[in-house]
């Protein structure tokens, strides 16, 4: 079994581009299957075949405890950590090769607790990894890059998982943001010589890119299609090599 977890801040389109990329795979002929870890959606764009929301839901978190908003999706998450066992029982159920496992719009409360590494644990096989998606009209700024970039490299000290850089919403910059970005990330010394940054900031990006933390971004539109076919190739390239196997 081969899972796939998306993670990344709310608005970056997460949910987006796991119905899009479940249709992409879908229409080319692969057996795959969703999960949906968030017990605080409202709509998703896709059908999932393991909803934690059958079993908690936020908003009924929020009400049964007099919660606030982020307080009720802490405290739900921490109830699903009790039902990773029988989820992973369903996802055998079901039987896909592959699982698209969309996380929560809020990563901090999700990513950043214990709750959370604790089900990418449970929930990963010998193959996973992890998609962290960043919203393109954010990272186009030098401000947004270096923040996303850092985001990306706790997801993965988290975690402990190979990872892809996702630039969702790509059709929505421009051809030269698309450049300048790639530019940041191969020579992070034009970051430097372009950003009004104090030598602090300079430091701690100098660290990050020193420890690999740059890493190359995938630029998708889950709108357009466009880049889904390269994201697939590089689930390929971590699952089997490159080979154009039925996952």
């Amino acid at each position: 079994m081969y899972t796939v977890f998306f993670i990344g801040t709310a608005g970056s389109g997460k949910s987006t581009l796991v119905a899009a990329l479940y249709q992409w795979l879908d229409n080319s002929g692969f057996d795959v299957g969703i999960v949906n870890l968030d017990p605080a959606a409202e709509y998703l764009p896709y059908t999932p075949d393991i909803d934690v929301r059958d079993r908690i839901s936020a908003r009924k978190v929020m009400k049964q405890y007099r919660l606030g908003p982020n307080a009720s999706i802490i405290a739900a998450v921490d109830m699903v950590v009790v039902d990773a066992d029988r989820i992973r029982e369903e996802m055998g159920a079901v039987g896909a090769p592959i699982y698209l496992v969309d996380t929560p719009g809020q990563m901090e409360l999700f990513a950043f607790r214990q709750s959370g590494a604790y089900l990418i644990q449970k929930l990963s096989d010998v193959h996973s990894l992890v998609v962290y998606v960043s919203d393109a009209l954010y990272a186009q700024t030098v401000d947004g890059f270096a923040t996303t970039m850092l985001l990306a490299l706790s997801s993965r000290i988290r975690f402990k998982k190979p990872q892809i850089l996702v630039i969702n919403k790509a059709d929505l910059i421009s051809e030269d943001a698309v450049i300048n970005i790639t530019n940041w990330v191969e020579d992070p010394h034009s970051l430097f010589d372009v950003a009004n940054l104090s030598t602090y900031e300079r430091e701690i990006l100098r660290a990050v890119a020193a420890a690999g933390g740059f890493l190359e971004p995938l630029f998708v539109s889950a709108k357009t299609g466009e880049g889904l076919d390269k994201l697939y190739y590089k689930m390929q390239l971590h699952y089997t090599g490159g080979e154009d196997t039925q996952l």
